[in-house]
C-alpha cells in the first residue's frame, strides 16, 4: 500500500501545468521545499511547460537554463515565451522567469519534428531491480521528524543502487546511481511526463560533487546551489514506469561542482542526458575576538 503522506505528485503536476495570462505570457505559482527559496526544478519544469504551450505538432529535443536569482515561494511568477524561430523541421523557444520584474531564471528550448534516424547509445550500467530496493522516502521521513525541518512529500519514489545515505559524511567515489517513478499511474499526456522529468531531474544530481569529500547534505558550511542545467531528450518515456539515473561528477573546483547524468528505463534504452553545474561552497567557520 502507497503511504500518501510521502508523495504530492497530482499536487505537482497542478503546479506545473500554468495558467495562460496573455500571448506567449503565463503564470504560475510555487510550493514548499523546507527553504525560503523556489525550488530549481519547479522553474525547470513550469518554464518548460510555458514553451511547450506555443509549439505544435513537436516534442521537445534540448533545453539549457541558467538560475540567475533565488526565487521567492511565497510570491508568483510570471514566465515570458519567445518564439525565436519556426523551421521546417526545428522550433526554438526562449523563457523568462520574472517576480515583481526581476528576471530570475532564463531557458532555451528546442523542439523537432518527430523522425527516424540512426540510433546507438551509451550501453545502460549493471541493473538491479528495483522493486527489490528499499524506498529513501521513509528513511527521509524519520530524519526530518528528530531534526528542525519537517518532511516534505515528494512527486516520485527514490531507490538508491549502491547504498548509502545522502545526509552521510562518509567518503564515497562521485558516482551515484538511482531508481526513481511516480508512485500512481498517470495519464498518456506526454506534456505531463516531459514537465515532471524536468522538475525531478534537479533532485539529488549535484549531491554527487559532494561525496568524495566527506560533506553531507545539510551541513551548516555547505553552500549549495544550482547554476545551470541543461537536459537533451533522446527517446520517450513515462514517469510512471521505473528511469534509472546514473549520474557521476567529473570535476569539482572553484567552488562548483559538475555533474553529469545519463537515464534509462528499465529495458535499458537510454531516454535522456543532464548536465548540470552548481555552487557547492564551503563557508568558513565564523571567529570571534577574545
Amino acid at each position: 500500500m502507497i503511504d500518501s503522506s510521502l508523495y504530492n505528485t497530482q499536487e505537482i503536476l497542478d503546479l506545473l501545468a500554468l495558467a495562460p495570462t496573455g500571448e506567449d505570457r503565463f503564470h504560475g505559482q510555487s510550493h514548499f521545499m523546507g527553504s525560503p527559496n523556489v525550488f530549481g526544478g519547479q522553474v525547470v519544469g513550469q518554464s518548460l511547460y510555458a514553451a511547450t504551450s506555443t509549439v505544435e505538432g513537436r516534442r521537445p529535443h534540448s533545453m539549457h537554463a541558467l538560475f540567475l536569482l533565488p526565487g521567492n515561494h511565497r510570491i508568483p511568477i510570471d514566465y515570458e515565451v519567445e518564439r525565436v524561430r519556426d523551421g521546417g523541421t526545428f522550433t526554438t523557444r526562449r523563457v523568462v522567469a520574472l517576480q515583481e520584474g526581476r528576471r530570475i531564471f532564463v531557458m532555451s528550448a528546442s523542439f523537432q519534428v518527430p523522425e527516424e534516424g540512426l540510433s546507438h547509445q551509451k550501453a545502460a550500467p549493471e541493473m538491479v531491480d528495483p522493486e527489490t530496493l528499499e524506498s529513501s522516502l521513509p528513511a527521509w521521513k524519520v530524519r526530518a521528524a528528530s531534526g528542525r525541518r519537517p518532511f516534505q512529500p515528494v512527486p516520485v519514489d527514490f531507490r538508491t543502487m549502491e547504498g548509502g545515505d545522502i545526509f552521510s559524511s562518509s567518503t564515497r567515489e562521485p558516482r551515484r546511481q538511482v531508481w526513481t517513478r511516480a508512485p500512481l499511474a498517470m495519464s498518456d499526456d506526454v506534456v505531463l511526463h516531459e514537465t515532471l522529468f524536468a522538475y525531478v531531474s534537479d533532485y539529488g544530481l549535484l549531491w554527487t560533487s559532494l561525496q568524495p569529500h566527506g560533506i553531507r547534505l545539510g551541513d551548516p558550511r555547505l553552500q549549495i546551489a544550482s547554476l545551470d542545467h541543461a537536459i537533451w531528450f533522446h527517446r520517450p518515456f513515462r514517469m510512471d514506469e521505473w528511469l534509472l539515473f546514473s549520474m557521476e561528477s567529473p570535476n569539482a573546483s572553484g567552488g562548483r561542482g559538475l555533474c553529469f547524468c545519463h537515464v534509462y528505463n528499465a529495458r535499458g534504452d537510454m531516454v535522456a542526458t543532464l548536465v548540470q553545474e552548481g555552487l557547492i561552497r564551503i563557508r568558513k567557520p565564523v571567529t570571534t575576538a577574545g
